[in-house]
């Protein structure tokens, strides 16, 4: 997203020169943001790390207060830079493949071996071994929708419950699509990722909810 447009992700694509009314918001970091948006670009899905969506150039005219609400959303998506810089990230994987495991772990040692900040990452198989390992100072939880036993609607669920251990940020991953992606939001992620995840956005992803602290505490619950 820029001051000027956004691109959505979606599998639906308007016509060239349609209006959309847009819905821009991100649960307990931004407050919703209603604007609407010429298409201006249609992009068709090219697999992973490509996906289908369009370019939607915001209508503002002349109103001088949308435009400044637009800016401040824009920067906010942005992380600060070297807000990360000396911290211990604190990060729980709940998925159930072992090969997956292996391969955020290796991916995220690599990334953060060049970087100040340090990461403490816990993998749980299931929600019950997830459960134990959660904690208050978790920074963020990537739970995969379908896990061996309880699934992880019902693990996001309980743990939103939880008003101790509930208020940590969670990312929903599967590769089962729109119905997966609804279903995970609605139990309480605040973030859906398809599989096969690409990195850069998991790193993105990563980025944005640990790196941008200052909009916690002034937008608080969306």
């Amino acid at each position: 997203m820029t001051d000027a447009s956004v691109f959505v992700i979606s599998e639906a694509l308007p016509p060239l020169g349609h209006v959309v009314r847009l819905h821009l918001s991100f649960p307990r970091m931004l407050r919703p943001l209603v604007v609407d948006a010429t298409v201006d670009q249609i992009r068709m899905g090219g697999g992973p790390g490509s996906p289908p969506g369009f370019v939607a150039k915001f209508i503002v005219g002349d109103d001088e207060r949308l435009r400044l609400r637009i800016n401040e959303v824009a920067r906010r998506l942005h992380p600060v830079k070297g807000a990360l810089a000396d911290r211990e990230l604190s990060v729980l994987l709940v998925e159930d493949n072992q090969l997956i495991r292996d391969t955020f772990s290796y991916a995220f040692e690599r990334y953060f071996r060049q970087r100040s900040a340090k990461i403490r990452l816990a993998q749980a198989a299931t929600s019950k071994d997830a459960w134990s390992l959660v904690r208050p100072d978790t920074d963020l939880l990537l739970v995969d929708h379908k896990l061996v036993g309880e699934p992880g609607t019902d693990f996001i669920s309980r743990l939103r419950s939880d008003g101790e251990l509930g208020r940590c940020f969670i990312v929903g991953m599967s590769g089962g699509g729109r119905t997966a992606r609804v279903a995970m939001l609605d139990a309480g992620a605040d973030l859906f990722l398809d599989k096969p995840i690409v990195l850069k956005d998991l790193f993105c992803t990563l980025e944005f909810l640990t790196g941008t602290p200052s909009s916690w505490s002034e937008y608080g619950a969306a």
